[in-house]
């Protein structure tokens, strides 16, 4: 007989599932609340982590998902990390044998994690930490450098009124647009064209969503500090006009 499973002992996937079944939830019904793809969310409660896009998409559906079902996120997260990524939770697919390490090969700080036969405690916090390290590195960069960029490369000017400030273009409009949002963090949005709702919920960390037609595109960010807004592939100040973290805005503008 196998031993029962306790609350310390069960994994991130089987607490997730069991806040769904608690609350007597579908899957279906969940991703319809979260805007979080069905097939993710099998993903995620049977740990089979290469499904998922990339690592930040694994960790910010984790979060969104466990905030949702009213589980412990740190629980989640903490059992997550004693998982090795690369070595899905299906029994059924065959585990990748390691690369042999040659004598005379020189070693790093990242080899045991990368060769070794399997992760170890101590190795996975590492390569968490240097990712999140890089993340951040590149976040300060992107908006460090960007308020330099030359003008003229950039189709924006700014006029003013007695309410806020908006941005037009110099050049005629494109009968088709295309918008892409990017989240650096968890950030909530409600996107409408012609009437018509096309997304309203939380952006994950990570996540991307892109639209194109012939517009007009309204939207409301909030945590604009951590989302980027890019129309026809040229990047929109999206802080000006903004009232405290959130603002909203037209693409084209009028």
């Amino acid at each position: 007989m196998e031993p029962m499973t306790t609350e310390d002992t069960k994994s991130a996937g089987e607490l997730l599932k069991q806040g769904r079944l608690k609350q007597r939830l579908s899957i279906a019904e969940c991703a319809k609340r979260t805007h979080i793809a069905s097939r993710y969310i099998e993903a995620l409660e049977d740990e089979r982590w290469t499904v998922l896009p990339s690592e930040s998409h694994r960790l910010g559906f984790l979060k969104l998902y466990s905030r949702f079902l009213g589980v412990p996120v740190d629980d989640v997260l903490t059992r997550y990390g004693q998982k090795t990524p690369e070595e899905p939770a299906d029994k059924h697919s065959p585990k990748e044998k390691p690369h042999p390490i040659g004598s005379g090969e020189p070693r790093t700080h990242l080899t045991p994690a990368i060769h070794s036969r399997g992760w170890s405690p101590s190795s996975i916090p590492q390569v968490i930490g240097l990712a999140i390290l890089v993340l951040i590195f590149a976040w300060v960069l992107y908006h460090t450098v960007s308020p330099r960029l030359d003008q003229s490369q950039m189709p924006w000017t700014r006029r003013r009124n007695h309410n806020q400030s908006r941005l037009v273009t110099s050049s005629t409009v494109a009968t088709v647009q295309k918008v892409r949002l990017t989240a650096q963090a968890d950030s909530w949005l409600r996107v409408t064209a012609k009437n018509e709702l096309l997304f309203e919920g939380i952006l994950p960390g990570g996540g991307v969503k892109e639209w194109t037609g012939t517009g007009p595109f309204q939207f409301k960010i909030g945590n604009i500090r951590s989302v980027s807004l890019f129309w026809n592939d040229q990047p929109v100040d999206i802080t000006v006009g903004a009232i405290s973290n959130t603002n909203k805005l037209r693409i084209p503008p009028q």
